[in-house]
C-alpha cells in the first residue's frame, strides 16, 4: 500500500470518529444557541453612527449643520414600539438642526402606523422634521402612512422638494417616492432648486444613487438594506463574502455625490441581527474637505 492510501485511511477514520461522537454535535448545537441569543439581543440594541460629511456646495453659514437620520422602524411585532420610542429618545439627545426619516415605519400590518406615527412626532429638531416613503409602506397602506405621519407634524416629501431656510442660509431637501414599487420621481423632487445649491435627498432604497449622482445631488441619504441584518465575516480579518461587497451601509461617493446608507432600527423576516447593530446617524456637514 502505497504511503499516500496510508495517509488517506488515516485521514477518513479520524473524520468518522469525530463525526460519530455526540461531542461535536452538542457543542455545534450550543454554539448555534449561543449564536441565536445574542442575534436576538442584537436586535434590540442601538448604536450611534457619527458620520462628518464634507460638502463643497454647502453655505459657510451652515458649516457644522446636524442631521439625525432614523430608518426602517419596522414596527410590527417584531420591533416594539418601545425599541422605536428608546432609539427617538436618544436621537432627541444629539441636538440636530433636522431631522428626516427615510422609510418602511411598519412592516406589513395597518395597525401598528398610528403608534409609530405618533412616536415619530416627538423627534426634535432646530428645522423640522422630514420623511420619505418606503416599500413596506406601499405594501401596507402609503396613503396611511402618510397622513398619520403628517398629522404628527411630519413633512412628507414624496415626490416633492423644498428650500430650507437654516441660520441666514438655505439648501434644498428633496425626497422620493419607492423605488421597489417603480414610483421615483427624482426630477420632481428637485424642481425648483437652483443648480448652484447644496441638495440633500431622503431615497429609501440606495440604489437611486446612480441617479443622483447624474442630477449633480449633493447628499443621498437612505436605509432599505438593514446593513444587511445579519453579517457573517472573518472577526480577525473582517472581510465581508464577494456578495456583500455592495453598497449596503455607510457613506459612499461618487463624483461630487455621496450617500450614507444607515443601516436602520427594525428588523424583518427574523427578529435577529448579527454583526449589523441597529443604527442612530448623525451627519455633521463641513464645508469643503472632510475634516478629521
Amino acid at each position: 500500500m502505497s504511503g499516500s492510501s496510508t495517509k488517506r485511511e488515516k485521514i477518513t477514520r479520524r473524520i468518522n470518529r469525530y463525526v460519530g461522537s455526540e461531542a461535536p454535535l452538542r457543542q455545534l448545537a450550543g454554539d448555534l444557541s449561543k449564536t441565536a441569543k445574542y442575534a436576538i439581543n442584537e436586535a434590540e440594541t442601538l448604536s450611534l453612527e457619527r458620520i462628518d460629511v464634507a460638502i463643497d456646495a454647502l453655505p459657510k453659514r451652515l458649516e457644522g449643520f446636524r442631521i439625525v437620520h432614523l430608518s426602517d422602524l419596522h414596527h410590527s411585532p417584531f420591533t416594539s414600539l418601545e425599541h422605536i420610542t428608546n432609539a427617538i429618545d436618544a436621537a432627541n439627545t444629539l441636538d440636530a438642526d433636522l431631522a428626516v426619516l427615510t422609510g418602511d415605519y411598519v412592516s406589513h400590518d395597518a395597525a401598528y402606523i398610528g403608534p409609530v406615527a405618533e412616536a415619530v412626532g416627538s423627534l426634535n429638531a432646530r428645522f423640522g422634521r422630514f420623511a420619505c416613503l418606503g416599500n413596506h409602506d406601499h405594501w401596507t397602506d402609503p396613503d396611511m402612512v402618510t397622513r398619520e405621519l403628517e398629522a404628527a407634524g411630519v413633512n412628507v416629501l414624496v415626490n416633492h422638494g423644498l428650500r430650507v431656510d437654516a441660520d441666514g442660509a438655505s439648501f434644498w431637501l428633496g425626497g422620493v417616492d419607492d423605488h421597489t414599487v417603480g414610483k421615483v420621481d427624482l426630477a420632481a423632487a428637485l424642481r425648483g432648486s437652483f443648480p448652484d445649491e447644496m441638495k440633500v435627498l431622503l431615497a429609501h432604497n440606495p440604489i437611486i444613487f446612480r441617479h443622483a449622482v447624474r442630477a449633480r445631488v449633493d447628499l443621498t441619504l437612505s436605509g432599505h438594506t438593514h446593513g444587511g441584518q445579519v453579517k457573517v465575516r472573518d472577526p480577525e480579518k473582517r472581510i465581508l463574502p464577494r456578495r456583500r461587497r455592495r453598497l449596503s451601509s455607510g457613506l459612499h461617493k461618487r463624483k461630487d455625490s455621496q450617500i450614507y446608507i444607515t443601516r436602520g432600527i427594525g428588523t424583518v423576516v427574523l427578529p435577529v441581527r448579527f454583526q449589523c447593530p441597529p443604527e442612530i446617524s448623525l451627519l455633521t456637514l463641513h464645508c469643503g474637505e472632510t475634516k478629521s
